[in-house]
Order: structure tokens, then C-alpha cells, then sequence
């Protein structure tokens, strides 16, 4: 740039100011846009707000994600999972991320109608929750299939009966077949004295999910179990009394109604912890206390696929958790319906009823 020695005007001052203000102006707006997605071929007129902005910009997950921010991420991955469902029967991923017209569709509503209770109760919640994130109102027909599922199944829930399928998968000598299952287990694996290979501890881990199900029939919060001490869900080994291995769940299902549950483990999985975890910690560095084959952290969806391909080998009967808590609930009917009766008559909670039976 060659500067004058002749004297400058005002008008050229002032002309020569505001060229180098605007290169400024752009360089700012050059470098924001490094941080974010520049919207020039949505926005050529740069008429939308930052906000709107970004909304542009969102994935469909992303949208829903802001939609129901104030429920557990667990639960958001949950619907995400069950609209890519729905979208997968008749389209193909990613989610649409403002046209609805795949979730309206007849045929769509035709297929749901023919998935048993268990599917539609999970898919209708879900189709919901995407039409309020597509911000549709007029549909009608997700929330009345929404609705028809929830009654169903609270109308069966009461009944207290077993389904056909749940008959059917139903093991000959009900909960206990779990235990004569792992006794089977521990023979079969009794030559094993070191676990030095993820095959191994893949043959022991699952006798461990079986073992942890028959003394503990959680859902499947186990896959969420991370070793030590610190926040979440956790296993961890006490040095001081009371000695041993403990669960500390501070993220389930009913934690809000329960609150967070610590409880320490019977002496046959303290054996077979003191044995698992440090041969997992050696051979794995997820940190947590389930692995899946390739040595990564085992996910909830294997688990439930994982504890499935178990009772079908060792006990002939291929079932879920869910059946497996209702198995447990029924070898403990008796009890159940007892303390429900004692605290009718006493108009009490269970736990009020509870603190009222002194110990002796």
C-alpha cells in the first residue's frame, strides 16, 4: 500500500475508516464460523437469529434431545432407538429431520398393528414423542394407539396372568432351574484356575450374569456397572466392614420412587468376583464390569441377547429379564401377597409395615 504525502479530505477520512472497520467486521464473523456451521446457502439474506440458527442445523437426535433435555440420556437413547425402528420398517436411516410424512404413513400404522403388546406399548410411546418433536398436532392416530396399549396392558398387568409366549418359555421347575443351571456351570468350568484370555472370561462372565440374576433379578442395570469407586452406577470391594463386594445403583429405572440402592453380595458371587474382576481389569480397559466378546463394554441390548443365549443352552428355556423377574416374583408370591395384606389392614405402606414388626 502506497501512502500520499498529499493532504486527505474528510470524505476520503472517513471513506478510508469505514473499509477498514468492515475488513474487521469480517474477520469476526470469519472466525465465528469456524465454531459454527456457516448458514449461507439456508439464510442467503442473513435474516434468522443465532438461535434459529443453530436449530437449522440440528439433527433430528439433536432436536429431540432438546426436546425432552430434562429426562435421563438413557431414556432419550431409548426413543431414538425405537423411531429409528419405526423408520427402518418401510425407509432407510438417517431420521428426517423435519418431514414427518414417513411416520403418518398407512402402511406404517397397518404393520404396527400386527407386532405383539410389548413392541407396540415401546413404538407408540415413541412415535409420540417424534410427532411432538416435528411439532405435528393434528395426527390422532399414534395417540390413540399409544393410548389402546398402555389400557391393554395395564389390564393384563392386573390380571396377574401369564401370556401364551410367557407359558410357553416358562422353565419346568420355574426360578429354581436357574440354580440347578449354575451348579452345572461351576462343575464345567472348574478346571479353569486362571483366567488369561477373553474367551475364558467370556465362558466365566457368563456364569457370573447368571449367578448375579438368581441372587439380584435387576433389569439390566448390570451392563452399567463401572468398577470402583466414584459416580453412577458402581461394583465396588469394601476393605472395612462390612468387607466384601458392593452395587450402589444411583441411575435405574424406579430410582426416583426407591432412591438410590446400595447392597452388598452373598458369599458365592464374593468368590466369583474376587476371581472375575481383576482377571477383567487385566485383560479389558473399558472400566466396566461386563465385557462382550471383542473386549469392549458390554451394552444393555447384549446383555438382554447375552442372558437370552444362556438360559436357552443351559436350562433349554430361551427368556428374557423380564420373565426372569417374574419368575422370581412368583417363587416369592406367598410373601408378597402376605406383607400386601398385612399392610391393608394396618393402612399402611409396606415399609411403614415394616417398621411396626419389631424384631424380637
Amino acid at each position: 500500500m502506497v501512502l500520499s504525502r498529499t493532504p486527505m479530505s474528510k470524505q476520503h477520512v472517513w471513506h478510508l475508516l469505514w473499509h477498514l472497520l468492515s475488513r474487521s467486521h469480517n474477520f469476526l464473523i470469519m472466525k465465528k464460523s469456524t465454531k459454527q456451521t456457516t448458514l449461507a446457502s439456508a439464510d442467503p439474506l442473513n435474516t434468522l437469529s443465532v438461535s434459529d440458527s443453530i436449530l437449522i442445523n440440528m439433527s433430528f437426535e439433536d432436536k429431540l434431545r432438546k426436546f425432552k433435555s430434562k429426562i435421563k440420556a438413557t431414556s432419550q437413547d431409548t426413543y431414538i432407538r425405537n423411531i429409528k425402528r419405526l423408520l427402518k420398517v418401510h425407509s432407510k436411516l438417517p431420521i428426517p429431520v423435519s418431514d414427518a410424512a414417513w411416520l403418518t404413513k398407512k402402511k406404517l400404522y397397518e404393520w404396527f398393528d400386527k407386532q405383539p403388546l410389548n413392541v407396540r406399548r415401546h413404538l407408540s410411546n415413541s412415535a409420540v414423542i417424534a410427532l411432538q418433536v416435528y411439532e405435528v398436532k393434528k395426527n390422532t392416530e399414534w395417540k390413540k394407539r399409544q393410548l389402546q396399549s398402555m389400557e391393554q396392558f395395564d389390564t393384563e398387568r392386573k390380571s396377574r396372568t401369564l401370556s401364551d409366549k410367557q407359558r410357553e418359555k416358562m422353565p419346568e421347575k420355574g426360578f429354581d432351574s436357574i440354580k440347578k443351571a449354575i451348579t452345572l456351570m461351576k462343575r464345567s468350568l472348574g478346571h479353569i484356575k486362571t483366567i488369561d484370555t477373553l474367551k475364558k472370561l467370556s465362558r466365566f462372565q457368563d456364569l457370573l450374569i447368571l449367578s448375579l440374576y438368581y441372587e439380584y433379578p435387576l433389569r439390566l442395570d448390570y451392563a452399567t456397572l463401572k468398577i470402583g469407586d466414584g459416580k453412577g452406577n458402581r461394583i465396588f470391594k469394601n476393605s472395612k466392614k462390612p468387607r466384601g463386594w458392593h452395587i450402589h445403583l444411583t441411575e435405574f429405572k424406579t430410582q426416583k420412587s426407591m432412591g438410590n440402592k446400595l447392597f452388598k453380595l452373598g458369599p458365592a458371587n464374593q468368590r466369583l468376583l474376587n476371581k472375575f474382576i481383576p482377571a477383567t481389569q487385566k485383560l479389558t480397559e473399558h472400566g466396566f464390569l461386563l465385557s462382550n466378546i471383542q473386549g469392549k463394554k458390554m451394552s444393555k441390548q447384549v446383555l438382554s441377547k447375552r442372558l437370552m443365549e444362556i438360559t436357552r443352552k443351559k436350562i433349554g428355556k430361551s427368556f428374557s429379564v423380564q420373565l426372569l423377574r417374574i419368575l422370581y416374583a412368583m417363587r416369592n408370591r406367598d410373601v408378597i401377597e402376605t406383607a400386601k395384606e398385612v399392610s391393608e389392614k394396618l393402612l399402611h405402606s409396606q415399609k411403614q409395615s415394616l417398621m411396626y414388626a419389631k424384631k424380637d
